[in-house]
């Protein structure tokens, strides 16, 4: 299956004269962009989606509580392999820089994938 390439923040995708799709590997990673990017509610056809992440900015970091909202909306995303164990790492910087690693195994191609985010 293939969806219009976008990366959250980011302008659309041209390719060949129109939109850019992207497939595999590259659209779960950007659904995961999406979906830990949109504060709960931002959807008004699915008021539940959304980790909420930006909303966190200017709170104090509690990396357990970052942790938990990644792996529960993980668990949400039918491109992650749900029989292998999600990986996330949150750590900050003196600076008040936080910075997310998740792991994840791509349920269609079985390999292991990184995804970045902050820092």
């Amino acid at each position: 299956m293939s969806a219009v390439g976008h990366v959250m923040g980011a302008d659309l995708s041209l390719s060949g004269g129109g939109l850019a799709v992207v497939d595999g590997a590259e659209e779960v990673r950007q659904r995961l962009l999406r979906r830990l990017c949109t504060n709960p509610g931002g959807y008004i056809w699915q008021i539940g989606y959304g980790a909420g992440l930006p909303a966190m900015i200017g709170s104090p970091v509690v990396s357990g509580t970052i942790k938990s909202v990644v792996l529960a909306q993980m668990a949400l995303e039918s491109g992650v392999d749900q029989t292998q164990p999600v990986e996330v790492s949150v750590s900050s910087s003196a600076g008040g820089v936080v910075s997310c690693a998740i792991s994840y195994v791509d349920a269609a191609t079985q390999e292991m994938q990184t995804l970045l985010l902050g820092g």
